[in-house]
């Protein structure tokens, strides 16, 4: 069934190309960013209703913000792609809510939020969207794309990044989703530059801007990167050099947890790393 929607996907974007390079473009575009979100789970909800809950606006559509405790020092969490604020329940239960607010959202185009479609801007956004709303944080945690869309927020805001910063799973840039989705659709030559100027109109930047080696210029926040050894979505090469541009960062390399980098360890680590005083 996989395949048969990839072959008529790929048959249709190739031919709406050959008629129309905008459209076709733009087709194409947001076909790579809908993320086949899915649905909450009435397990997941219940705790996201433990939080207080509010929407904030992004471009023509909202996203459904969370909040727990009063602490003084804000913490925002940014989940990765297809997943939502749930995946970070066991961050969240195990930090001091008085001395912590914690925030979490939906990103575009996931959970609970609106959008169809979900990427490094639109994260971007929902992150300077609830900066702004919660007057910035002290510390980011981060998975996978989420991280990417973090360190991109810093490099767009140095004036507003935070003290410390986590990121897990780190891609490198925006070239190997691509030629993953090129490759999978066996789209055209012509369909592929037709996506690359709508994405170049789009986010009125350069596919070139969106590399780990472009956003850590003006990063002074302290890092901490963990990516595991068997990701075989984004590899642990990429965290090795995301350390080697973040001058303030410490990586750590873990062995058989995969990139969701879902287990106790790695909660007790980030926790311990945001609970830390700054030296």
């Amino acid at each position: 069934m996989k395949n048969l929607i990839l072959k008529s996907l790929s048959i249709y974007l190739n031919a709406i190309n050959l008629f129309s390079s905008r459209i076709g473009g733009k087709h194409a575009f947001y076909i790579f960013c809908y993320p086949f979100k899915a649905r909450i789970s009435t397990k997941q909800q219940a705790f996201l209703d433990t939080a207080h809950q509010f929407k904030l606006p992004v471009d023509d559509f909202e996203i459904q913000c969370y909040r727990w405790g009063s602490g003084p020092k804000n913490i925002l969490f940014v989940h990765g792609w297809q997943s939502n604020a749930y995946r970070w329940k066991k961050y969240i239960e195990n930090l001091p809510q008085d001395q912590f607010t914690i925030y979490a959202f939906d990103a575009p185009g996931h959970g609970n939020s609106g959008s169809r479609i979900g990427n490094v801007p639109l994260y971007e956004k929902a992150i300077q969207i609830i900066m702004d709303h919660i007057g910035n944080a002290e510390s980011i945690v981060s998975h996978s794309i989420g991280s990417f869309s973090s360190l991109y927020y810093i490099k767009e805001h140095p004036e507003l990044q935070p003290n410390k910063m986590v990121s897990l799973a780190t891609p490198d840039s925006i070239d190997d989703f691509l030629q993953y989705y090129f490759e999978s659709f066996k789209l055209s030559k012509r369909t592929i530059q037709n996506f690359i100027n709508y994405f170049n109109a789009y986010t009125q930047k350069d596919l070139s801007v969106f590399r780990l080696e472009n956003l850590l210029s003006t990063n002074t926040s302290s890092g901490l990167i963990i990516h595991d050894e068997e990701d075989e979505t984004v590899t642990v090469d990429y965290s090795k050099k995301l350390n080697k541009l973040w001058p303030h960062s410490t990586l750590v390399i873990t062995n058989g947890l995969g990139h969701k980098l879902k287990h106790e360890k790695i909660v007790r680590m980030v926790n311990k790393f945001v609970l830390a005083p700054m030296a």
